[in-house]
């Protein structure tokens, strides 16, 4: 299964999101940081051999080594690295000019996702019609749009998610769905508010879904504590773990 998660103007926090959201998926999984912006995890998380993560794996080997073929069962998995948290991490690139370089590769990318022998959670950074990461959010089972609980992040995400599905190729494979990042207290209204207001647009997305805002959760994830124990309990994993589940079940039913 490919799950990807994109943000949208406005609307930090897809990086996290896919962070816990891996860290407590039910199966065994990799992190895919597809942002063509760069990623940072690298510079966020310790690998798990206690060092900074290696540059010698990451997005750009995995697309030196699916060039040119049909891509492996295990591609992504050997391109990954461990982080301390548990995480399986294929880091992504440095810069915008990297992403550039790959071009039609990307595509071949989302092959590569789409027949791993596990399952891809990919991080896709600020997603357009016209970006590079385009063709992993096509390939997707499952395309998450993250936004915060603010009224600009709201509307921009409406905006977005009416112009992410005509965009989407093959759209009715793909379910798309919100997330939203902002306080617990508030996280049922504010998730069905969305949901009210997507279907007067006439927008036939997945159901809100919410995620915590919860840094002290964050921190600790990304210093390398497992999310199991007192930091599984914890608001944003407990949230992350719901999500989880709700898409596994989906796929399991074929809904």
């Amino acid at each position: 299964m490919l799950i990807g998660l994109a943000s949208v103007k406005g609307s930090p926090g897809v990086t996290s999101a896919a962070l816990a959201l891996t860290a407590v998926w039910p199966r065994p999984a990799v992190l895919l940081e597809a942002d063509p912006a760069g990623g940072d995890l690298a510079y966020r998380c310790r690998a798990a051999h206690g060092g900074p993560v290696y540059a010698s794996k990451g997005l750009l080997t995995l697309a030196a080594a699916v060039r040119g073929g049909v891509p492996g069962h295990a591609a992504l998995f050997e391109q990954s690295q461990m982080l301390a948290c548990g995480v399986n991490l294929v880091q992504g690139v440095s810069s915008a000019a990297q992403a550039r370089g790959l071009g039609t590769l990307w595509a071949t990318i989302a092959e590569a996702c789409r027949v791993s022998e596990v399952d891809v959670i990919a991080d896709l950074g600020r997603l357009e019609r016209t970006s590079a990461g385009m063709p992993l959010a096509e390939a997707a089972d499952f395309l998450l749009t993250v936004a915060s609980t603010s009224l600009e992040s709201v509307m921009h995400l409406a905006e977005s998610l009416n112009e992410l599905t005509a965009s989407l190729r093959n759209r009715a494979a793909v379910r798309v769905g919100p997330v939203l990042v902002g306080p617990d207290a508030h996280a049922a209204g504010d998730c069905a508010d969305l949901d009210e207001m997507l279907s007067r647009a006439g927008l036939q997305v997945q159901p809100t879904q919410r995620m915590p805002y919860d840094p002290q959760a964050l921190e600790r994830l990304e210093q390398g504590e497992k999310a199991t124990g007192r930091l599984g309990r914890t608001l944003l994993l407990r949230a992350a773990r719901a999500v989880a589940g709700s898409m596994v079940e989906l796929e399991a039913v074929g809904a």
